[in-house]
């Protein structure tokens, strides 16, 4: 069972639209709110663009007592890091070589699994 924690970017499920925001139900049956102040001043113009059902991708912001208070906003915000991606530590001057590497890190294991499936 996955341990959420700030920074997360996570696809979960809208299963709520209130006054309040979208909750969002997240794998492993978490849910959390994106409240309605993360659209600003348009959350009566933004909250028509969702259904409930809608798959949405959204970024853990905080967790407290359990609740999770998520963001659709901040998914690209750059300040909150996601500790499970490999990558966010990576300045964008480096991406194409670590990119690089990755895909020949990826290439490598691969053959090595061809060659154990191909001995069977």
């Amino acid at each position: 069972m996955k341990k959420y924690q700030a920074g997360n970017r996570v696809t979960g499920v809208i299963n709520n639209i209130t006054d309040s925001g979208i909750f969002v139900t997240l794998p492993n049956r978490h849910s959390g709110l994106v409240h309605h102040s993360d659209f600003g001043n348009n959350w009566a113009r933004e909250r028509r663009q969702y259904q409930v059902g809608q798959e949405v991708r959204v970024v853990v912001v905080h967790i407290h007592k359990g609740r999770f208070n998520l963001s659709i906003a901040r998914v690209n915000d750059p300040d909150l890091v996601d500790h499970d991606n490999q990558f966010s530590d990576t300045k964008p001057a480096e991406f194409d070589q670590v990119l690089n590497k990755v895909s020949r890190d990826a290439k490598k294991e691969i053959n090595e699994l061809k060659k154990v499936l191909n001995k069977n």
